[in-house]
């Protein structure tokens, strides 16, 4: 067992954050009309929006084969602790992969695909025709949005369990919290009991 995640699985966790929280925050901006609809503003970081979301999505799906192929320390606490934060993970997985897909889903509902900054994407002609034919874009929009909220609430839970447990294993030595996912040798671990 290893007591760190391997550098590749670090470095795609990093990255991943990079592009999640600003992909979130204007995502969050332009829901509550922080940037005033319709403006050239709100094109342009719609636009910012989309390039990030999708290049975020590209992570994740690179992140879940370097994942599934690695090894990865264990989780300590309780089995019900151990469960809590799989659960955890596997919904940010989700939520994250999830998000960009029905946002691009949105806009081909309604008969287009995104175009960041002019460079068109794909529309995906059969999928458009069976979502419009379907209204989907009445409740793409919708699940979108409300997923942009749980992956936001999401986040904050995983940030403050991180520093939690961080704090916890300050006076052992146990790899724990933050410390699992910073730079350093993944040495092997014998298991640490709590």
């Amino acid at each position: 067992m290893i007591e760190r995640y391997p550098r590749l699985m670090r470095l795609m966790h990093w990255s991943a954050a990079a592009l999640i929280i600003p992909t979130l925050l204007i995502g969050l901006a332009l829901a509550f009309k922080i940037v005033r609809p319709d403006s050239p503003a709100s094109d342009w970081w719609t636009d910012i929006h989309v390039l990030l979301g999708l290049s975020a999505f590209v992570i994740m799906l690179v992140r879940v084969i370097i994942a599934i192929r690695s090894a990865k320390p264990p989780i300590s606490g309780t089995r019900a602790e151990v469960l809590v934060a799989r659960g955890a993970h596997l919904a940010l997985y989700v939520l994250v992969i999830a998000l960009p897909l029905s946002g691009y889903a949105g806009w081909i509902a309604y008969g287009e695909a995104p175009k960041p900054f002019g460079m068109p994407l794909p529309n995906l002609e059969p999928l458009a025709a069976f979502l419009q034919s379907k209204k989907a874009g009445e409740w793409l929009w919708p699940v979108h949005e409300y997923a942009g909220l749980g992956l936001a609430a999401l986040l904050v839970i995983h940030v403050t369990a991180a520093f939690r447990r961080s704090w916890l294993a300050r006076n052992s030595d146990r790899v724990d919290g933050l410390n699992r996912m910073r730079a350093g040798p993944t040495r092997p671990h014998a298991d640490h009991h709590p």
